[in-house]
């Protein structure tokens, strides 16, 4: 619907090729690539040390490293709003020594920089919980045959466990990726004009549609240029080896070779999750009088209605086409659920533009009235988590009941009866893992809601980017806080679940 919408010209579209059309290109390029570099570093490497090391808590690390994905960027950005000031006497002496351009130049790079930082300080779990699953995975059959052969710690890491965790690594990226190109709230508040804020500038600031539409278009083309190039390298890479029967052996260390570790595994922790949280915190207390005024727990209610209904019909949707295609063996089916579940790949606010645009065709047609509604709502959600559900589903399916539905054929069963007595008692962890991760999104989403939700209907990320865009920081901590806890019960309870698992 939106590539199809974009044939009508604006007259400000040539004055946006000239001037910012670039502009967002390379911020968002430059922005993505830094977020990709930083969230390496933390993820891979705390993956490494707390699967191969045994130091001092680092079973509790396992489960603090995961906490920071109950922070949305959004939230990560506005609790660092002031770091920016603390590089002014550093900016004033760069306009000093060497010059006023130097010092814009200089105050750029570090605004690109830390945003880069603080993103992927709460983004980085997305490749530490894969490449953590993929090293431990691994087993120490590799590594004992590489070091018998006289290779060093370090060599076996680089030739061996780092090449064999690749695809579970490059998937982690994507998703980081996806969420880079898809987030408004962080890069607002900093000012990087990426294609998701000039989309939003373009549509509301300027209240040209068509141009934002186009915006949108070369965005999506940006997402499946991301998925294309993932699509490569896993192609381009066999990996032939079984998951190995014997467990990583972890190498006990302590004392002064603890604190490598040990640093290693707080720096993420400290800076995606504990000054975050405990800013927020602070903040609230200072403002807990603003409770009543900002209705926060009606913010909550509206929140929770929105994840709960969006989860159970992702979940149940999920189920049908999953069941469908592995019970059938369709592959229109096949196919199809492949087309369905590319909405996570989408940013919401490209969604929503969709979203908007297929309803006002059905208004003209049948003369039924969906924009503005929560209906609508409710669909773009599904539209964009689909895949946080049926990814997972679809797996369980395949490995737990493709040969039993095969014997349940030939004693004449039912399809429904298969999936309700055989299927569904099978992946019945696997529903409820869906089931919250989609409730967690859904908990943080933002740009979607910003564009569709009802009139005088917030939830608390709405009310969260509201205050804030009012220069509201401190009394925003009173629905981030609510957020933060909403999302911390099901990511510590999945957390436990991929340990029970293994």
């Amino acid at each position: 619907m939106v590539i199809f919408s974009i044939s009508s010209f604006s007259s400000n579209w040539d004055h946006i090729t000239e001037t910012v059309l670039v502009t967002y290109s390379m911020n968002t390029v430059a922005l993505v690539l830094g977020t990709i570099f930083f969230t390496l570093l933390f993820g891979v490497s705390s993956a490494w040390v707390v699967a191969s090391y045994k130091f001092p808590g680092y079973k509790i690390f396992k489960w603090l490293l995961v906490l920071p994905l109950s922070i949305p960027t959004y939230i990560a950005a506005y609790a660092y709003f002031d770091i920016l000031d603390v590089f002014n006497p550093f900016l004033i002496w760069v306009r000093s020594a060497i010059g006023f351009e130097a010092m814009q130049l200089t105050n750029n790079l570090l605004v690109y920089l830390l945003t880069a930082l603080v993103m992927s300080s709460v983004l980085y779990p997305y490749v530490y919980l894969l490449a953590r699953a993929s090293f431990e995975s691994q087993g120490s059959h590799f590594i004992n045959v590489a070091r018998s052969l006289g290779h060093s710690g370090r060599a076996v890491f680089w030739k061996i466990v780092l090449p064999l965790s690749r695809p579970a690594i490059v998937a982690g990226i994507t998703l980081v990726a996806m969420e880079t190109l898809s987030d408004y709230g962080a890069v607002k508040h900093f000012g990087v004009q990426t294609f998701t804020y000039g989309i939003f500038r373009t549509w509301l600031g300027m209240g040209d549609l068509t141009s934002a539409l186009r915006l949108a278009v070369i965005l999506m083309i940006f997402t499946l240029g991301i998925l294309f190039i993932e699509k490569r390298i896993r192609a381009q890479s066999r990996f032939s080896y079984k998951s190995a029967t014997s467990s990583f052996e972890k190498i006990k260390v302590g004392g002064k070779k603890s604190i490598f570790p040990l640093v290693v595994c707080s720096i993420p922790v400290v800076f995606g999750f504990m000054i975050p949280f405990f800013r927020m915190i602070s903040w609230a207390w200072f403002s807990k009088n603003y409770i009543a005024e900002i209705s926060v727990f009606q913010l909550a209610s509206n929140t929770l209605l929105v994840a709960i209904i969006v989860s159970v019909s992702t979940v149940l949707l999920s189920i049908l086409l999953g069941f469908s295609s592995k019970y059938f063996k369709s592959k229109i089916i096949y196919t199809s659920n492949r087309l369905a579940s590319l909405g996570y790949s989408t940013p919401g606010a490209v969604i929503a533009m969709g979203a908007l645009i297929l309803v006002g065709y059905l208004s003209d047609t049948f003369n039924i009235l969906l924009s503005g509604t929560l209906f609508l709502l409710f669909f773009a959600y599904i539209v964009r988590f689909l895949a946080v559900a049926y990814q997972p589903i679809e797996s369980g399916f395949e490995k737990n009941c493709e040969d039993l539905n095969n014997a349940s054929k030939t004693l004449g069963s039912s399809p429904m009866r298969s999936l309700y007595k055989l299927n569904l008692p099978l992946i019945k962890n696997t529903i409820i893992a869906a089931g919250l991760l989609v409730f967690v999104d859904a908990t943080k989403e933002l740009p979607l809601t910003l564009i569709l939700r009802p009139f005088n209907f917030e939830t608390l990320a709405t009310a969260t980017f509201d205050l804030s865009n009012q220069a509201q920081i401190i009394e925003s901590s009173i629905p981030s806080l609510f957020i933060i806890f909403m999302t911390l019960i099901p990511i510590i309870y999945l957390n436990s679940r991929i340990g029970e698992e293994r």
